[in-house]
């Protein structure tokens, strides 16, 4: 009898002997394979659920929008009541040309309403100074000019006045100056000098309100302000690419009887790809991460449904990933996700060859489709495509019973080529231990091939 047996931790062969694994060097307990413990391959789900993880967390991090910002902008009261003259129509209206005759003290307060707050000159001088170099476009000169809207550094377009600088609500005493967080809340700051007297506009910009599908305002704050966490979302889903690549993998060999690893990954890249543009959809078309659920929800539902595809892809990949069939001289071991599953050649019962089709409602579903596409006058013929391969496909399998309820093997594709490298030496054993095998294909219906 051969002594060979398997690591209950990363599956490799080693002797019924051997107290530690020569590839993993954990310790050896073959009373946990029998059990059935949580099987070696169970890494390759840990693998793939941290690359989901990182990327469902990652994309809402990326495209998530701040609540609010202020904006703080510079005014020139002077040019201001100056402008109250000027007309693109060269029509001026009475009360416009009144308030343009205003004394300026007596024109400031009629603009402002009154909202003006007294500043302490010393304490907020350089803030001033700072945002109204910003706000005239004297970026090389202001701490600020980072804080300044894209659109209004466009160099095709030159903003006519001031611009707006903007802020978090937390960098600054807003509310003890008197502004109120609420959508379009404004007020003034007055920097009064010796000589001089300096006024900024404040006003409360409400994003979870008017970022939404259908409308995002002009002048957004820029980079960090409006998206927060987006360097934190690239990290987060650069680590979770980086733990897919570098967790410990089983180091395959040539007469490993397994799915081969080009599959594999072609396999997890498609379930990304799925993933990404689904999941990905509602935060771009509804503006942000928070609007995604208050905005166009109903179309955030269904994109998210079909992004469930992609994650049931990556389930299936990890199975894939974990599969491995081993032979020993007196029996068979399965390791999957679910666990290493010992059938002795003595105790199996049965081997039948299965034929394993989708269910007859789902392929008369898809003709179905198929007929109303034509009865549509449609020329596209991928309907009719699909409804054949629909009802054409089969896994070829061997059915083994082992004492137990039967399990499957699924060696070949839709195609009848073989897609388990090496699985020639599964029937090889099977025989060579006494047992026959029935090769009149027996059809069986289903979706999975993990039955």
């Amino acid at each position: 009898m051969n002594d060979t047996k398997f690591c209950p931790h990363c599956g490799s062969q080693i002797l019924a002997s051997d107290k530690f694994c020569g590839d993993c060097g954990r310790k050896t307990d073959f009373k946990r394979i029998k059990n059935k413990t949580p099987a070696p391959g169970r890494i390759e789900l840990w693998r793939r659920i941290a690359l989901l993880t990182s990327i469902l967390l990652g994309i809402a991090l990326y495209f998530y929008v701040t609540p609010a910002v202020v904006s703080v902008t510079a005014v020139d009261w002077e040019k201001e009541q100056a402008d109250e003259l000027k007309s693109v129509s060269g029509y001026v209206s009475k009360e416009d040309q009144r308030i343009s005759q205003l004394p300026l003290k007596d024109y400031i307060k009629e603009k402002t309403g009154g909202k003006v707050t007294l500043v302490d000159s010393k304490q907020w001088d350089t803030f001033f100074q700072q945002v109204q170099l910003a706000s005239n476009g004297r970026y090389a000169r202001s701490s600020y000019s980072d804080r300044v809207s894209n659109q209004d550094k466009d160099g095709l377009w030159k903003p006519q006045g001031t611009v707006p600088v903007f802020f978090k609500p937390g960098e600054l005493p807003f509310e003890q100056w008197g502004l109120n967080f609420q959508a379009g809340e404004q007020i003034y700051l007055n920097k009064a000098d010796a000589d001089t007297s300096s006024y900024l506009l404040l006003e409360y910009k409400d994003y979870l309100s008017s970022v939404t599908a259908m409308s995002k305002p002009y002048r957004t704050a820029p980079g960090g302000l409006y998206h927060p966490y987006r360097l934190i979302g690239i990290l987060v889903m650069s680590a979770g690419l980086l733990l897919y690549l570098f967790l410990p993998r089983r180091k395959n060999t040539p007469e490993d009887i397994a799915y081969a690893r080009g599959r594999l990954v072609a396999g997890d890249i498609v379930a990304l790809m799925i993933l990404l543009l689904f999941y990905s959809l509602p935060f771009v078309i509804n503006g942000g991460t928070a609007q995604s659920i208050t905005s166009m929800w109903p179309i955030s539902i269904v994109m998210w449904l079909l992004a469930l595809l992609g994650v049931v892809l990556l389930y299936y990949s990890a199975w894939y990933a974990s599969y491995r069939i081993e032979l020993s001289q007196d029996a068979l071991y399965l390791i999957t996700l679910k666990g290493v599953r010992e059938c002795r050649f003595d105790e199996i019962v049965s081997v039948n060859l299965v034929s394993l089709r989708n269910p007859g409602w789902f392929r008369k579903l898809f003709m179905a489709v198929a007929l109303l596409s034509l009865m549509g006058e449609r020329n596209s013929p991928q309907p009719v495509g699909t409804a054949i391969l629909t009802d054409s496909a089969a896994y070829g399998g061997l059915e083994i019973q082992c004492n137990e309820k039967p399990f499957f093997i699924w060696f070949t594709d839709q195609l009848g080529n073989t897609i388990i490298p090496n699985f020639n030496r599964v029937p090889e054993a099977i025989q060579s231990a006494g047992i026959s095998i029935n090769k009149e294909p027996r059809e069986i219906e289903g979706f999975s091939m993990f039955m």
